[in-house]
């Protein structure tokens, strides 16, 4: 049983595209670090609102925040550039070639070198890519939650403030280490 739903998986596998995972990579980074900003500049406009109507020498301040929520929507931009100039163009032949799948094949040492490669190469960039907007997204949510909480407090206390934004820029940092780590999973792998 356990064998027959491997060589299932294995002849999957070989059917899809490796350039199918990178375009995925792609459309996740973009997606959630944009889904994530989004959901953060919410949260912090929501309060800095409600908070300026009666404290209105709070706004500027707290624009910060807003900027981070906009700085992680740009992590995931760049990785999806970064994966996709290096996706090469070749692959339109590719997907020709696979698209007459004719069940498993023997191949030659040259195109199983070429085909693991490639498997490799598409695996590395799409979860390069995953990595990226999964760390985007939680980065800017939380980055969302405590700038609406810093928005309400320097409302009330003006005076800590930067002992509020310190734990903001570490919440940030989430989102840069997921890029870093990201460009390492794309960027390890090649398309031969």
């Amino acid at each position: 049983m356990c064998k027959l739903w491997l060589e299932r998986l294995q002849a999957w596998i070989q059917t899809v595209s490796p350039y199918q995972f990178s375009y995925t990579g792609i459309f996740t980074a973009l997606a959630l670090s944009i889904l994530g900003a989004g959901l953060g500049i919410y949260m912090i406009g929501a309060s800095l609102t409600q908070a300026t109507v009666h404290h209105p020498e709070i706004k500027s301040k707290n624009l910060i925040s807003i900027l981070f929520c906009e700085a992680i929507a740009l992590y995931g931009i760049i990785m999806a550039i970064i994966t996709f100039s290096t996706i090469p163009s070749t692959q339109a032949t590719f997907l020709y070639v696979k698209a007459g799948y004719q069940g498993p094949q023997k191949y030659d040492a040259a195109q199983l070198k070429t085909e693991v490669s490639n498997l490799a190469a598409g695996y590395g960039q799409g979860f390069g890519g995953i990595s990226v907007g999964f760390a985007n997204l939680f980065a800017a949510i939380t980055v969302g939650v405590l700038g609406s909480s810093l928005v309400i407090a320097h409302a009330n206390a003006p005076a800590i403030f930067v002992k509020l934004f310190i734990s903001e820029v570490f919440a940030e940092a989430i989102a840069l280490i997921g890029l870093i780590c990201g460009i390492v999973m794309a960027l390890g792998v090649k398309y031969e």
